[in-house]
C-alpha cells in the first residue's frame, strides 16, 4: 500500500505540536508502506515535497484558491508516486480531495480543530478525529474517533538526568518542573509564573524548554516578579534534542488556559495535547488542567494530576504535593507511562489509521 500524506500547511522539521504529529504520522506509516508527504516550502526529507508557500490560515474565500494554485506540483509530485490512498490534513484546504478525485484514489480526512474544508469532508471516505464533537453533523456518520500518542522509543522513561541536571545548573537538592512547547497563549504558562511565586521559598526550579511568540512575555512576567534566578530558557530545541534535556525534570506541568484558544473557549478544550503523553512516556510525574478529553485518556490521581484552569494557587498545591511525596507521585507516573505505552503511540495511531485504509480500498 502506497500511501499519500497531504499536510500543506505544516513544515517539517519544525519546533510546534503539528510539525511532531505530522513528522511522526509519516515517519510510522512508513512502516506500512512507502509513504510520501506534501509540506509547506522549506521541509526537508526523504520522500518529503514542499508545496505550500502561504503559511498561515487563509479567510475561507481563499482556501480552496490557494489549495488549487499548489494542486500542479502537488499532483506531478502525486501522480509520479502512484499512491493507492490519501491521508489529508485538514488544514490542507481541500488540496487532497482535488488529488483523490484527480487520482480516482479514495482518501481519509483528519479534522483538529475549525480548519477544514467542506468539501473534503463531502468526498472523505472516513474523518477521523479525538473527538467526534468536532465533526459537523452532517458528515459525522463517516467519523472515526482516533488517539494521538508519544513516540515511546524517543521519549523513553530510562533516559539519565543527570548529564541534563548539570549542563543547566540544577542542584541535587532542586525539584526541577518542567515544560516544553511553543509557549502559545493558551498553554497557560502566566499560571506557571504564578505558581512559582507563591512557591519562592522552596527548592524549586522551572526548565522551559522551546521556542514561541509568547517567550518574551513569559520571560518578562517572571522578571517581573524577581524569580529570574529558578527559571531556565532554552529557547528553541530540535525535536530529536527534547527527551535529553526533560530527563533533568522531576515533574512535567501542562497548565493549559482554553479560554485562550478560540474553538476551546467555543467549544470545550478540543485538543489532545502531545505534551501530555511524552511527559508520560517519560514517566515523569505530569499536572495539568481538568478537562473532559484529558479525563477521558488519563485518571486523577492514578496517572497524573488535574487541577482547574487558570487556577494558580492549586497549581502551586500540586507542584508541592509532588515535592513532598516523589515517591507516590513516581507511581503515578509509572502508571501513565504503563497507559501510554499500551495505547497512546505514534504506532499504534498508524496501524489503526493502516486498517482504516485497508477498508477504504476494500469498499472501491
Amino acid at each position: 500500500m502506497r500511501i499519500l500524506v497531504v499536510a500543506t500547511h505544516i513544515k517539517v522539521p519544525d519546533a510546534h505540536g503539528g510539525s511532531t504529529h505530522v513528522g511522526e504520522l509519516v515517519r510510522n506509516l512508513r512502516q506500512h508502506g512507502p509513504t510520501l508527504l506534501l509540506a509547506r516550502n522549506g521541509s526537508s526529507g526523504q520522500d518529503v515535497v514542499g508545496v505550500c508557500f502561504y503559511a498561515k490560515h487563509p479567510p475561507f474565500g481563499l482556501k480552496h484558491a490557494l489549495a488549487a494554485s499548489y494542486f500542479p506540483k502537488s499532483y506531478r509530485a502525486a501522480k509520479a508516486f502512484k499512491p493507492d490512498v490519501i491521508y489529508e490534513r485538514g488544514s490542507s484546504n481541500g488540496l487532497g480531495m482535488m488529488l483523490s478525485k484527480a487520482l480516482g484514489i479514495p482518501m481519509l480526512t483528519m479534522v483538529l480543530d475549525e480548519h477544514y474544508s467542506p468539501l473534503s469532508l463531502g468526498h472523505a471516505s472516513r474523518i477521523i478525529a479525538t473527538n467526534l464533537e468536532l465533526i459537523p453533523a452532517a458528515h459525522r456518520d463517516k467519523g472515526v474517533k482516533v488517539s494521538w500518542g508519544a513516540n515511546t522509543d524517543h521519549f523513553r522513561a530510562d533516559l539519565d538526568p543527570k548529564p541534563a541536571r548539570e549542563r543547566l545548573g540544577f542542584g541535587d537538592s532542586d525539584t526541577v518542573v518542567g515544560y516544553t512547547g511553543s509557549f502559545q497563549d493558551w498553554h497557560g504558562l502566566r499560571y506557571l509564573v504564578e505558581a512559582a511565586d507563591r512557591l519562592r521559598d522552596r527548592p524549586i526550579r522551572y526548565l522551559l524548554i522551546g521556542d514561541g511568540r509568547r517567550k518574551e512575555a513569559v520571560e518578562a512576567l517572571v522578571s517581573e516578579k524577581g524569580l529570574t534566578e529558578r527559571f531556565v530558557f532554552t529557547g528553541r530545541v530540535e525535536y530529536d534534542d527534547v527527551p535529553g534535556l526533560l530527563a533533568a525534570a522531576d515533574c512535567c506541568v501542562a497548565p493549559f488556559d482554553p479560554d485562550c484558544h478560540p474553538l476551546s473557549a467555543r467549544e470545550g478544550f478540543a485538543l489532545d495535547p502531545l505534551k501530555v503523553f511524552e511527559y508520560l512516556a517519560m514517566a515523569k510525574p505530569t499536572i495539568t488542567i481538568e478537562a473532559e478529553n484529558i479525563a477521558a485518556l488519563f485518571d486523577d490521581p492514578e496517572h497524573l494530576t488535574m487541577v482547574p484552569r487558570r487556577d494558580a494557587e492549586a497549581l502551586a498545591g500540586a507542584i508541592a504535593s509532588i515535592a513532598d511525596d516523589p515517591d507516590g507521585a513516581r507511581a503515578a507516573a509509572e502508571r501513565g507511562h504503563e497507559r501510554v505505552v499500551a495505547n497512546h503511540t505514534w504506532a499504534s495511531h498508524a496501524a489503526h489509521l493502516s486498517s482504516l485504509f485497508e477498508e477504504m480500498l476494500a469498499e472501491q
